[in-house]
């Protein structure tokens, strides 16, 4: 029995389709040379060495890829602006300023021991473009608090560490009793190398305190 619009004489043939043919590919990440210097790529797994391929896990390559259609490329890496993206996250030494015994005498130097570090031991962070290192200097600036100076009353810079007496370089005479805050201030230079670019960096500063320092009087006593 034909239907309208039918054609054909019964069921049609059943049809045999062969799955096509699988390839199983391992991927595995790896660094590439890419058009903006080294990224991290996917595809076949090479090198197999499990050693090499932890250490690719921790690489903090940007990853390899072509810019979609119509996108301008990527600017390429400039040294300065990871020297500049890195010196802002740097961890830079905080003074911890005392002034011996713990309270300066009227009409007596006091002298303040810094407790910091003007030269800290280079920072160092890998980059794509290879090892950034920057070595960073302080110097000091220090606010005595001095109601009877002019406020601020920063003295410095100062270029090495405060020591007590009788050898310290960093001193000041208060004429009055009370308690003031001693302020210290550190600021910090650095100069930075990366591919074979070099610069200077400038800006920051760490800032300690004494709080509630406290300037007394001696008054000699004749006693027969």
């Amino acid at each position: 029995m034909h239907l309208p619009g039918s054609s054909g004489t019964g069921t049609p043939p059943s049809k045999h389709f062969s799955p096509p043919s699988t390839t199983h590919v391992v991927l595995s990440l790896y660094v590439a040379n890419g058009p903006n210097g080294p990224c991290m790529a996917l595809g076949p797994a090479t090198p197999t060495n499990p050693t090499v391929l932890a250490w690719l896990a921790t690489v903090n390559y940007p990853p390899c890829g072509a810019s979609p259609p119509g996108a301008p490329p990527p600017p390429p890496l400039n040294p300065a602006t990871l020297a500049v993206t890195f010196w802002r996250t740097i961890p830079l030494p905080v003074p911890h300023p005392k002034v011996p015994p713990g309270y300066a005498i009227t009409g007596k130097p006091a002298y303040l021991v810094t407790g910091g570090t003007t030269n800290p031991h280079p920072f160092v962070k890998q980059t794509p473009l290879g090892p950034l290192t920057v070595t960073a200097h302080g110097t000091y600036t220090v606010d005595w608090g001095d109601p009877t100076s002019p406020s601020p009353t920063w003295t410095g810079p100062y270029t090495t560490e405060g020591r007590p007496w009788p050898n310290g370089n960093i001193a000041h005479t208060y004429d009055n009793v009370g308690t003031v805050t001693v302020t210290l201030r550190e600021a910090w230079t650095a100069s930075w190398s990366l591919a074979g670019a070099t610069g200077t960096l400038s800006g920051l500063a760490t800032t300690a305190a004494i709080p509630d320092f406290a300037i007394r009087q001696v008054q000699a006593v004749i006693t027969n």
